[in-house]
């Protein structure tokens, strides 16, 4: 058995579908995998993933795999950088990582206070996703990062820093951008843009909210990260909802992106009343 064996079968686990986690996640073709898949399982001796119409679903002994094999990854990547430190013993390195987008919320008040306390440190920085912030933690690639408090995650802690409110998208034509607040009924007959693949937690309280309050948003279409979310938007004139934190950062991404679709320009309309999500920071 290889490291590359359950990297591969943790994509198919996570993703569901092999077609789905060649394409995307390893790159390789589905035969590829699929071989792969079948010399773990061969090698482990047991069955770990059920064959289905619709992709795959792990059986009780394909759970239990998985959360092992995630431990596995999670202490050879912190081995190997624990061995690459130790080349540097005297010099402070901190990894941050920040959500997407919140650079700007938080970046100047940590170097604020890094240059008081730890003048002579090296910094490394790097913006991601939440669940790729998540895993980089956990894999010892970060010391802290600014993110959602991620479901499936192994020997983490985590701070609240903020609660932000949700706010709705919509291009800057859209009738609804005449109220300055708007129902969340007005939400359930539009078009709605989902960023689910990279923001998990936060469309699970977006769809909390949504049944909360009597309706239903059913992603018409789904954007990989918050850029591709805005452009289907313009392009749609559908509506998205984001974390609040993410207001002052979208001033940057109005100026820096042209939106193509009938030079729609973005607007934002806070909903009323306001559910809120949870900034977190995860330690290791």
């Amino acid at each position: 058995m290889e490291l590359r064996h359950l990297r591969y079968f943790i994509a198919v686990a996570e993703e569901g579908s092999l077609l789905t986690a060649a394409q995307r996640r390893l790159h390789t073709s589905q035969p590829s995998l699929s071989r792969q898949i079948r010399d773990l399982e061969f090698e482990v001796g047991v069955k770990l993933l059920e064959r289905q119409a619709r992709g795959v679903a792990l059986t009780t002994a394909g759970r239990i795999f998985l959360d092992h094999a995630r431990l596995a990854l999670l202490q050879v990547g912190a081995a190997i950088d624990g061995a690459r430190r130790a080349e540097q013993p005297g010099k402070l390195i901190l990894a941050m990582g920040f959500l997407a987008g919140q650079e700007v919320v938080w970046l100047p008040h940590v170097l604020r206070i890094l240059r008081e306390e730890a003048p002579d440190a090296e910094i490394t920085l790097c913006s991601q996703s939440s669940p790729e912030l998540a895993l980089g933690l956990m894999r010892g690639k970060l010391d802290v990062a600014f993110l959602r408090p991620e479901r499936q995650t192994v020997g983490l802690s985590f701070k609240v820093l903020a609660k932000e409110p949700l706010i709705a998208v919509l291009p800057a034509d859209h009738r609804l951008t005449s109220r300055k607040k708007m129902r969340p009924q007005d939400l359930a007959s539009q078009i709605y843009v989902s960023s689910s693949r990279t923001s998990p937690v936060l469309e699970s309280v977006i769809q909390h909210y949504a049944s909360s309050v009597g309706i239903t948003l059913k992603a018409g279409y789904e954007g990989e990260n918050l850029p591709s979310a805005m452009s289907l938007v313009t392009s749609t004139g559908g509506v998205t909802l984001i974390g609040g934190g993410f207001n002052r950062s979208m001033q940057h991404l109005e100026s820096a992106c042209a939106y193509t679709a009938r030079n729609r320009r973005m607007n934002r309309v806070s909903l009323a009343p306001k559910p809120h999500g949870e900034m977190m920071a995860r330690l290791r």
